[in-house]
């Protein structure tokens, strides 16, 4: 007896700045979203090992466990667990999957550099897919993501070793000084990632993670709102922005009309990677979208 097709799922994917739920109705659109965040901060929980604490895991495990309950609620049929470059780092990511396996009953998948950029690309490109080349970054806690391609597939798919809390731990944000030694930083990873790489000059640039919805908040004084629109900026602005929050303390960059909780600390970093990305590709503008990993994983899950 065949069995019957998955309607709805969800997804629990496991950042290095936030885990992420995404529980949809599967189809092409998937419908009827249902999302849930967390900033669990587990790069910046890894030790100078590369190892994750006891108490970093069992912040994780409960963050995990609230986040399938959600999922749950929203009706999802079956719930898979992903991780990314925080979970690839450490060294005891096997404590951290009995942890989870254990309270959850979930199992985790650790994806690989290049299938978290395929994954994000899927997840944010797919509503234009029939349009000319679309362009997907992602910048996370401990990676960037850069995938170029259209509705035949992958062109492009890049993973650094750059990511906005990996970059604070490097770089700590408290002045100019700090913003242009960061800078400096950033670039060189970005020259050696992706030497060579052209582009189509007429590739549409999309925007994914915690540091584009940031940015936009910042940029329209208020939080952005779940299930936001796609929404542009240009180079310019996220220039002013970057000189703008890089001498302020966290605490003043936390009073600030539209900043989002949890990211006063890594937001400059994240500007600073998404600048010197800008220009090295010679982006002058792209559009954040809310779409991510998590789409691209459900979206995926139609497909098969």
């Amino acid at each position: 007896m065949r069995a019957e097709p998955i309607k709805r799922a969800g997804v629990i994917a496991i950042g290095s700045n936030s885990t992420r739920m995404l529980t949809a109705t599967l189809g092409q659109p998937l419908t009827n979203l249902v999302r849930g965040r967390l900033e669990t901060r587990l790069f910046l929980a890894l030790d100078e090992a590369r190892g994750l604490s006891n108490t970093a895991i069992n912040r994780l495990v409960d963050a995990v466990f609230l986040l399938k309950q959600q999922a749950q609620d929203a009706g999802a049929e079956v719930i898979r667990l992903i991780a990314t470059s925080a979970v690839r780092d450490s060294i005891n990511a096997g404590l951290l999957q009995d942890a989870l396996q254990q309270k959850t009953g979930l199992s985790m998948r650790v994806l690989t550099g290049q299938e978290e950029a395929q994954y994000s690309f899927l997840g944010a490109a797919y509503p234009y897919l029939n349009s000319p080349p679309i362009g997907v970054v992602d910048i996370g806690g401990g990676s960037t993501e850069i995938a170029l391609g259209d509705g035949a597939g992958l062109d492009v798919c890049r993973s650094l070793q750059l990511g906005a809390s990996r970059l604070f731990l490097a770089c700590p944000m408290d002045g100019l000084t700090a913003m242009d030694r960061a800078l400096n930083i950033a670039r060189q990873v970005i020259e050696d990632g992706l030497r060579g790489l052209r582009l189509p000059p007429d590739a549409r640039f999309l925007l994914v993670g915690g540091t584009g919805s940031a940015l936009m908040g910042i940029l329209k004084g208020q939080l952005p709102q779940s299930g936001a629109p796609d929404e542009g900026f240009t180079l310019t602005q996220a220039r002013e922005s970057l000189r703008r929050l890089s001498p302020l303390s966290e605490q003043e960059r936390a009073s600030l009309p539209g900043m989002m909780p949890g990211r006063e600390h890594i937001l400059p970093t994240g500007l600073v990677i998404l600048t010197a990305l800008m220009d090295h590709l010679r982006i002058s503008g792209m559009q954040v979208t809310a779409r991510n990993n998590t789409d691209g994983y459900l979206f995926e899950m139609f497909q098969q």
